[in-house]
């Protein structure tokens, strides 16, 4: 349901949110953690900036820094800049006046698909994301012994 420019977004913004310190995370660092190809990677990173999502520092000691805490940075702030949300929820058929008065054969389908996914982007955090890939991490590392 994302561009694939919108889920590097996510990642990017993910590995930056997972470095531990307040440090600014280097392009290269956050290309490895989120496996996003670097030439795309400056791009998204770029428009994260524009978008006030991240800020960035050039020189010795620079890098990508999330704008806000992690809690306070909800889906929808990394993906908005990418991808055109209210287009998404439009009618998959097509029609330009799907309404619950005037639906569509999918209206009764498609409304609360759209609706779960836009309440995941509003109410999801970016801080969310990582405790639960911490979580599934270690989870991961239990079973392995």
């Amino acid at each position: 349901m994302l561009s694939k420019t919108a889920e590097y977004a996510l990642r990017a913004v993910v590995a930056i949110a997972k470095v531990e310190e307040e440090r600014p995370v280097l392009a290269r660092e956050i290309s490895s953690k989120g496996h996003i190809p670097n030439k795309y990677l400056s791009k998204v990173l770029r428009d994260l900036v524009h978008a006030g999502v991240l800020t960035s520092t050039r020189g010795i000691g620079g890098g990508f820094r999330l704008k806000r805490r992690a809690n306070k940075l909800k889906l929808i702030d990394v993906v908005k800049p990418f991808d055109d949300i209210p287009a998404r929820s439009r009618c998959p058929l097509g029609h330009a006046k799907c309404t619950d008065e005037n639906p569509c054969a999918m209206h009764d389908q498609w409304r609360p698909v759209k609706e779960a996914f836009r309440s995941l982007l509003d109410d999801t955090t970016i801080a969310q994301l990582v405790a639960k890939e911490h979580e599934i991490e270690a989870a991961k590392n239990s079973n392995a012994k």
